[in-house]
């Protein structure tokens, strides 16, 4: 039996949160849709907002200063007030920063290197730019969208290029680095190849010795979470793995039965999202407690004494709240009895009777004076009259109300991932068929296709794209007429 833990506080959202990050006396900041700016304190109180220009696409910290990109807009920075703004033309792709440099991605391919009062430092073009992240010494890693790799120096020098396999399709699903500098980033190949290259493996990177290894992984890693002694894995199979510095070979911790999302060190434990549910783990593998959230959790922000947790609503219209829990509050065992918990787990599985129950066995049961009536007439010969079973009209009618009320989630179908070849422009037109997807107890009243960067390209079931050569992710997310959605997603690599 899982231990469950209690909410400290729920504070309901307008939006869905996109992206999230840490600041300074336990503070953080939550970027939305609708251009939004929420800075929240320890408690979840919104202690100050700003309105930016358009959909916040990332946030990040430079030394107690948040940096926000918008997808038309540019960079701002801003400290109780508006500090700088650095205008891009093609809008914001990405933001990370080091301990001394704002880093941010534009829509034509730039990666360009900021000061902390907004100056240019450096710009380099690589390609669109899927994921970015800096360590604190500098070093920029870039994953572009035809499953390059890229170490950047503090000046955006190049220096490590590692491109994807030219006979496969590879993609980087996530990327960290440790304390020590070195890079932890996740390959993954669709396997169209067959050779002996992992389909699934973690590579360690190091900024001037290059690559220094790589480990197998069973599936797809989503959640990364850096450690003295190495990294822990978590994977789109629901397995968390534990890789010490040098091992080839992951360990497994345990398995859970949805993706993991998010992984966070707790003390000697982590806490991990996983669905809608977190989990407290020791590195041995023993669930401590669990908690349920309301909406899919997406985001485990570490707020000193406490946690944050925010996501997507994937059970109706009203975004997941926010909600404040204490990992080290003691766990609830409701379903145990009081007098049984103290059990050891041998007294609990032996199978063996207690000596009250053998007592109770062995004691004829007492009859009342009715019940020996009711025994002596099933001596009687009796006529049975069969007939059809009668049903109460109100009866059919709650079932039928409660039959209607369970709002089944649509199917979404992207359709299978493919491979196209380009013309003589170097472009190839792709029809994106989602008409596969159904509603098993309704309709679908709603098509959302997102292209890699999650801007909305389509709102009908199918739609042509015109790609240039490279790998592209989209995704069909459905909505039916009830209100539940669920998403797929397509690779299109076009050569």
């Amino acid at each position: 039996m899982r231990g469950v833990i209690d909410v400290l506080a729920t504070i309901e959202m307008d939006e869905v949160a996109r992206c999230v990050c840490m600041l300074l006396d336990g503070n953080f900041a939550v970027g939305f849709d609708s251009g939004t700016l929420h800075i929240y304190g320890s408690d979840g109180v919104v202690i100050d907002s700003a309105m930016l220009d358009s959909r916040v696409v990332g946030i990040a910290s430079l030394r107690g200063v948040l940096v926000a990109g918008t997808s038309t807009g540019g960079v701002q920075a801003f400290h109780d007030e508006l500090l700088w703004d650095h205008p891009l033309d093609s809008g914001c792709e990405a933001v990370t920063a080091s301990s001394f440099r704002a880093v941010v991605a534009d829509g034509t391919g730039r990666i360009i290197s900021l000061a902390d009062d907004g100056s240019e430092v450096a710009q380099a073009e690589f390609g669109h730019v899927t994921s970015l992240t800096c360590s604190a010494e500098g070093v920029c890693a870039a994953a572009l969208e035809d499953g390059r790799l890229l170490l950047l120096g503090p000046a955006l020098e190049v220096l490590y290029d590692s491109p994807a396999a030219e006979d496969d399709v590879e993609t980087i699903s996530c990327m960290a680095f440790r304390h020590d500098g070195v890079l932890m980033v996740a390959r993954n190949s669709l396997g169209m190849t067959v050779d002996d290259r992992p389909e699934n493996r973690l590579e360690c990177w190091h900024p001037e010795e290059g690559m220094l290894n790589t480990s197998e992984l069973p599936s797809r890693a989503t959640a990364l979470l850096p450690t003295g002694s190495g990294t822990i894995v978590g994977c789109f199979d629901g397995s968390i793995l534990s890789l010490d510095i040098g091992d080839s070979n992951p360990r497994l911790i345990t398995r859970l039965d949805y993706q993991v999302s998010q992984i966070i060190q707790w003390g000697d434990d982590i806490l991990v999202a996983s669905w809608f549910d977190v989990f407290r783990i020791t590195t041995s593998g023993e669930v401590v407690w669990h908690f349920e959230h309301i909406g899919v959790v997406e985001h485990i922000l570490p707020l000193t004494e406490r946690i944050a947790l925010m996501g997507d609503d994937r059970k109706g219209r009203t975004p997941a709240p926010l909600v404040i829990i204490d990992p080290d509050s003691p766990p609830r065992y409701d379903d145990i009895p009081a007098e049984r918990e103290n059990l050891s787990v041998s007294e609990k599985h032996s199978g063996a009777l207690s000596d009250e129950e053998e007592r109770q066995v062995d004691m004829r049961p007492k009859m009342l004076e009715e019940a020996e009536g009711i025994l002596d007439t099933l001596h009687e010969e009796t006529e049975l009259e069969v007939g059809p079973p009668i049903i109460e009209s109100d009866l059919l009618e709650d079932l039928s109300a409660e039959a209607r009320a369970i709002n089944l989630p649509p199917v979404a179908d992207a359709g299978e991932d493919k491979t196209v070849d380009v013309d003589e422009e170097g472009k190839a037109t792709v029809l994106l068929d989602g008409g596969r997807s159904y509603d098993p107890d309704g309709s679908i009243e709603r098509w959302a296709w997102e292209d890699g960067r999650g801007n909305v390209i389509g709102d009908t079931s199918q739609i042509r794209v015109r790609l240039s050569g490279g790998v592209h992710v989209f995704h069909l997310t459905v909505t039916d007429d009830r209100g539940a959605s669920s998403k797929s997603t397509i690779t299109v690599h076009a050569r």
